[in-house]
């Protein structure tokens, strides 16, 4: 912490591995629940955090200097969010180019002041007295941005509410990258949330025209249904016309990867396959410390002995598929894998 933000109130950290556990399960309940509309979770977001008063987004891609407004919970909201558009100064300019939270318990003291002159005055004349400003990284991605409550009474904010403030952040972040996909996720996410729909052996049909730019499957998964998940994968590459060799290394792959985020996500990661350009794609992302460096460089021969850490479910990885793209940070893994389909 330095001099600057000494009156700022320190973020809560996630690095007791009981605390992340509950913050992961807390990620995807929230993205499984509410997506893939990242509107739907935002307009349960004062009701999610009754701690706050309202809440706004300004999110968008790295090419933009001042992410746009994306949503805003009531009039104040709105009036901070653009207060900080127009003026290009507040919490969430902070957040983006430092990439971490920050708090402010008080907006009246004279520290807010200095350091964003327009912006506080007009968040005091809108009712806003606390703001606690939050990045939207998870799983290996950053989006330009934040996600910004507000209260209307001065004070610290609580841990629980910290905690949730921040899971709430970390699954907007996760919904802003599902759209990135341009896919169609209506069918896939209400298929998941029928009952039985962890444990079916088999992925409904998905509604709908043909497969291109339309999801096959999304699930949220833990060490129970890696099994189940593996056959809901096998059936849909199948039906994709994925067969033979080329299916069973594809297989191996996707094993590799979701067994990396049970065992280094907190437990818990989420599965999306989709058919585009003549290719079946698979993500699957999770929200634990990233992958080392020296397994990120890895590249000999895969060791069944040995244990993704040690690099080989990468190797593997690199080895089976046609296309691979990872990313990888202290907000968790995102692992990328293609197959070109037969023609």
């Amino acid at each position: 912490m330095t001099a600057r933000d000494s009156h700022a109130q320190q973020p809560v950290r996630l690095d007791d591995p009981v605390v992340r556990e509950r913050f992961v399960e807390r990620v995807w309940a929230l993205v499984g629940a509410y997506g893939p509309n990242v509107n739907h979770l935002l307009r349960a977001g004062p009701a999610l955090m009754p701690g706050i008063s309202g809440l706004g987004l300004s999110a968008g891609g790295p090419q933009h200097e001042r992410p746009p407004i994306r949503y805003s919970s009531d009039t104040p909201s709105a009036r901070l969010e653009a207060l900080q558009y127009v003026l290009d100064e507040g919490p969430c300019r902070d957040v983006t180019a430092r990439r971490t939270a920050l708090l402010a318990p008080d907006l009246g003291a004279q520290p807010w002041h200095r350091r964003w002159p327009r912006f506080t005055e007009g968040a005091l004349e809108a009712g806003a007295r606390a703001v606690h400003a939050l990045p939207l990284h998870a799983g290996g991605v950053h989006h330009a941005g934040a996600l910004d409550l507000y209260r209307r009474a001065p004070g610290r904010w609580a841990d629980d509410h910290q905690a949730e403030a921040t899971a709430f952040a970390a699954a907007i972040a996760e919904l802003l990258a599902l759209e990135q996909h341009e896919l169609d996720l209506t069918g896939v996410f209400g298929a998941a949330r029928r009952p039985g729909a962890a444990v079916s052996d088999e992925p409904p049909p998905v509604p709908g025209g043909g497969p291109e730019g339309q999801a096959l499957l999304i699930r949220w998964f833990g060490p129970a249904q890696l099994a189940t998940l593996r056959r809901q994968v096998r059936a849909a590459g199948l039906g994709q016309g994925l067969t033979g060799a080329d299916l069973h290394r594809f297989l191996l792959a996707v094993h590799a990867a979701a067994t990396n985020a049970i065992c280094h996500g907190g437990g818990l990661g989420q599965l999306l396959l989709w058919r585009a350009r003549g290719t079946l794609w698979c993500e699957i992302t999770d929200q634990g410390t990233g992958i080392p460096q020296d397994a990120l460089a890895e590249r000999r021969v895969p060791d069944p002995e040995s244990d993704w850490s040690t690099g080989w479910g990468l190797s593997l990885i690199r080895r089976v598929c046609t296309s691979v793209a990872l990313l990888t940070d202290g907000t968790g893994t995102r692992v990328q894998l293609g197959c070109r389909i037969p023609a």
